[in-house]
């Protein structure tokens, strides 16, 4: 019999197509996994990798199975949900995964809520980055993960994923003091998040199309510390209108807001997410949970 579980590690090096990028997705040292798909080797009777250099791919009979990993995962999903509406309560266990922004924002409201609502229901949360979340829901780790999207730099969400759109969050110009050109924003020194992110690949996309390259000085993937820096006086940065709303974590804006060209405001803003496994929607306690992330969002 296969096991389940290692069969979605075969799914993981097919998406992913290394050992390295699997480990720093799950969070498992590259020889465990290799030990651990060892096993549907012996179990299928076929050889699923193969050596390629000093690392490894899938064999054709290997990406079969990880096509079906998909199709498996979706019905134990919709397995789990069966089983749980026969129960007169909904409960159980939701894992959520969110990105620290949405979570200092959202994540208390939702917490009181489901306590109210179902209070059978336990919400497990783990902050993790965004490029994070949708390995988190394929490796099984999370239920519920929130992710946000720039525009032109589309999230790829596999088939085994169904996702919600929850808000768009506006962004914005914030800078050390008042500024009244484009050509004044390439003097002043920036902070963004790490090379490589979604977050910077937009910023440095949005600015040139305007016209300026930004003296790039800081990088941080913590928003806070992009505000304060602005608030110090030491860099300019693009902030989300996420982190000045709600009762508990909110920051106070800054007081130099850059007017962005209005032919290029369209631009600045990202969208948020919430992202489940196929079927596992169906899940009360996940539809439940859901149900409040829509609304708090939705206020």
């Amino acid at each position: 019999m296969l096991d389940v579980r290692r069969l979605a590690l075969l799914r993981e090096l097919d998406a992913r197509g290394s050992l390295a990028e699997v480990s720093r997705a799950l969070g498992i040292s590259s020889s465990a996994i290799t030990q651990q798909l060892g096993k549907p080797e012996a179990e299928a009777g076929l050889q699923l990798l193969e050596p390629v250099g000093r690392t490894v791919q899938l064999t054709p009979a290997a990406k079969l199975l990880a096509r079906r990993a998909d199709e498996i995962a979706e019905v134990l999903e919709r397995a789990e949900a069966e089983l749980e509406h026969r129960r007169s309560r909904v409960q159980g266990v939701v894992r959520f995964a969110a990105f620290s922004t949405f979570a200092l924002r959202y994540l208390p409201e939702v917490l009181r809520r489901t306590a109210a609502s179902h209070p059978d229901v336990v919400v497990e949360f783990t902050q993790v980055e965004p490029f994070e979340e949708l390995a988190a829901v394929a490796g099984r780790r999370a239920d519920i993960a929130v992710t946000d999207e720039y525009p032109r730099i589309p999230r790829r969400v596999e088939g085994g994923m169904t996702r919600i759109r929850l808000l768009e969050d506006p962004l914005a110009v914030y800078t050390p003091g008042p500024v009244d050109s484009i050509e004044a924003l390439q003097e002043l020194q920036w902070v963004l998040e790490p090379e490589g992110s979604d977050a910077c690949t937009w910023a440095h996309r949005v600015c040139r199309e305007a016209g300026f390259e930004p003296r790039l000085r800081f990088e941080s993937p913590d928003l806070r510390v992009h505000h304060a820096l602005v608030a110090a006086g030491e860099a300019a940065a693009f902030l989300p209108s996420m982190v000045f709303s709600g009762p508990w974590a909110s920051l106070a804006e800054p007081a130099h807001r850059f007017a962005w060209p209005i032919e290029d405001d369209g631009e600045l803003h990202r969208d948020v997410y919430a992202v489940t496994r196929r079927g596992g929607e169906l899940r009360p306690a996940v539809g439940a949970v859901l149900q409040h992330l829509r609304d708090v969002t939705g206020d």
